[in-house]
């Protein structure tokens, strides 16, 4: 959960701002997605929750990578550190609606409590990207995953090599036709377009892990 001194920029308001810097209408979205323009305008809204599947069909539509949609964490006036590199001045002074990042992407650095945030409600799963870019050479981020949940994996749009490392709780991965289980300090390597599953082998238990990705796809 994020820190309650910080909001963030919701998933619908970057969708939005992409789609319409595509000049694509909410419609042609739907029909790309195969998704309904009602259920479109409630997650732009703040309605509807969108789902890792549907995020992806979005994200396939509109040209970019899933993490294309992470939050960038903005203090609330109250709680600004000036000691970090403050935000331009010209931006709108409310962090609900500023798209400015407050990170600054161009650093190696990453405070543990600004890391951008991507939180799915509906599959009960939060990603938190740890490297300050998405056109690296690699992306690297940590999951977390609510017990009994997963999600069968999509397909990325480009041959990728992933490594995972399970931190907390059971990690189920399908690669293929093999379902390995992985538990805290276990590890595994694989080419993207193998992986099948992702979830959590765990009713009890928050399912965490890291991954590593090359080159950034997701």
């Amino acid at each position: 959960m994020a820190n309650p001194s910080f909001d963030r920029v919701s998933i619908g308001n970057r969708i939005r701002k992409k789609r319409l810097q595509e000049d694509m209408s909410i419609r042609e979205l739907a029909r790309r997605t195969n998704l309904t323009a009602s259920f479109i305008s409630q997650v732009e809204n703040e309605k509807a929750n969108v789902s890792l599947d549907s995020l992806r069909r979005i994200s396939d539509a509109l040209g970019v990578q899933m993490l294309y949609f992470l939050s960038d964490l903005r203090p609330l006036p109250e709680f600004v550190n000036h000691e970090q590199t403050p935000v331009s001045e010209a931006a709108p002074a409310d962090p609900m609606v500023s798209e400015a990042p407050l990170i600054n992407r161009t650093s190696p650095f990453i405070k543990s409590t600004m890391r951008p945030r991507l939180f799915l409600p509906e599959s009960g799963i939060t990603y938190e990207l740890l490297t300050s870019r998405l056109d690296n050479k690699m992306e690297a981020f940590m999951g977390q995953m609510a017990p009994g949940t997963g999600n069968i994996a999509g397909r990325l749009g480009i041959s990728t090599e992933e490594f995972i490392y399970c931190l907390a709780g059971v990690l189920k991965v399908g690669i293929q036709d093999q379902m390995y289980t992985l538990e805290p300090g276990d590890t595994i390597y694989f080419e993207g377009d193998k992986l099948m599953y992702l979830g959590s082998g765990s009713d009890t238990e928050v399912t965490k892990w890291l991954s590593v990705i090359t080159p950034p796809a997701f």
